[in-house]
């Protein structure tokens, strides 16, 4: 909150899953700010961006996709998947941040806000919209997420890029607040198998296991998990048809 009052733009980074996204999307709804969502990937182009192209009755029309959008209504902007921005498109994104300046297929030009002010002081605004310049409005913000390279597949950030943003590290939930998201999903307070595999996942995924080079394991996915061990507890409910040794050499088994 306090970047966006300071009219800064924020990049989260932090390791796969929907923990960064849930992060902004719940900000969003705490201050009751309109979102612009863009997915990126090698296959995103400056159109997708600014503006697409479309016939209707034989004519062209050009349509402001999300990034004019946010930025003409003062919306958030969400980019996901910066690390997979290909080098065409930087340009585009580094001019928007830094200067909050665009030029649109369709003649138009996106000017700040307070560039646009400072001209309307010396020309009316009528003659503004003559030259097509679009004023950006000052509630403009954009929340980038994206991924750590080179640790992840993906381009680096340019330096330039980079510095327009105030990054922060997003990193896994702590045991204490994972556990108290899977009892709130559903999960039974005593469920041992449960706590043990939340153990686990969260030693794996430690700052202090990422150097072992292991892969990423699915903590967003424990719930599911959970839900197939008991399933398959439903299945064969071996508490009730077996005794006390029976069960004691069931998950003698089971655990190996």
């Amino acid at each position: 909150m306090q970047k966006d009052l300071l009219g800064q733009d924020v990049f989260l980074i932090g390791p796969p899953g929907p923990l960064r996204r849930s992060i902004a999307m719940q900000y969003l709804q705490l201050t009751k700010r309109e979102v612009e969502y863009v997915s990126l990937s090698r296959d995103t182009t400056e159109a997708d961006l600014k503006q697409r192209r479309e016939i209707r009755s034989g004519t062209a029309f050009y349509i402001d996709q999300c990034a004019v959008r946010a930025a003409t209504e003062g919306r958030i902007l969400i980019l996901e998947g910066l690390e997979k921005a290909e080098r065409n498109v930087l340009p585009v994104l580094n001019n928007l941040l830094e200067n909050r300046e665009m030029q649109l297929e369709d003649g138009r030009f996106l000017m700040s806000s307070q560039r646009y002010d400072k001209l309307l002081q010396e020309h009316t605004k009528e003659e503004m919209d003559a030259w097509k310049i679009v004023r950006v409005s000052e509630d403009f913000r954009v929340i980038a997420l994206g991924l750590p390279v080179p640790k992840y597949q993906g381009n680096p950030l340019d330096p330039p890029l980079r510095s327009r943003f105030q990054a922060r590290d997003v990193y896994y939930l702590p045991f204490k607040d994972q556990l108290e998201l899977l009892y709130a999903a559903g999960t039974e307070r005593r469920s041992a198998a449960g706590v043990q595999l939340l153990s686990m996942a969260t030693t794996l995924c430690s700052q202090e296991s990422s150097t072992l080079g292991l892969p990423d394991f699915p903590v967003d996915s424990l719930h599911s998990a959970l839900q197939v061990l008991e399933l398959v507890q439903r299945l064969y409910p071996y508490h009730s048809m077996l005794g006390r040794e029976g069960r004691t050499a069931l998950e003698g088994r089971s655990s190996v």
